[in-house]
């Protein structure tokens, strides 16, 4: 299996890329639902979570590990670009600002930060792509 994995990453880093880049498709597709759903929360519905909970807060920095930064550390380790990791290192600032700033119903009703980091992240990652695909 490990030998396997070796003679394929490239071709799995494709395939990881591939599924985030589904994901970001369909949040990107779904925006406007999404928003209009968060306006229809009620406040009363929102303290069923508690978004000041460390838990919470280590689930979606877990989350946000796996759907962006994995990918920018994959994608500065391989392709060893100053550019890349210039850009790389400010998403993960908006991206990571966004997991510790935007956690409650009401500031991601005000926030459209994650669909500009959708957008970025889409455009990065199939650049990313291109970039494995043609080396």
């Amino acid at each position: 299996m490990e030998e396997y994995i070796r003679n394929n990453q490239e071709m799995l880093i494709i395939i990881y890329c591939f599924i985030i880049l589904w994901l970001n498709i369909g949040y990107l597709r779904e925006y406007r639902k999404i928003k209009r759903r968060l306006d229809e929360i009620a406040s009363a519905d929102e303290l069923e979570i508690n978004p000041y909970s460390m838990s919470l807060d280590i689930m979606v920095l877990i989350f946000n590990f796996f759907r962006r930064w994995l990918i920018y550390i994959l994608a500065v380790m391989i392709s060893g670009n100053p550019v890349v990791l210039i850009i790389s290192v400010i998403l993960f600032i908006f991206s990571l600002y966004d997991c510790l700033f935007n956690y409650t119903i009401e500031k991601l009703r005000r926030s459209n930060l994650l669909m500009y980091l959708a957008v970025a992240d889409t455009i990065y990652i199939a650049g990313f792509v291109v970039y494995l695909i043609m080396n």
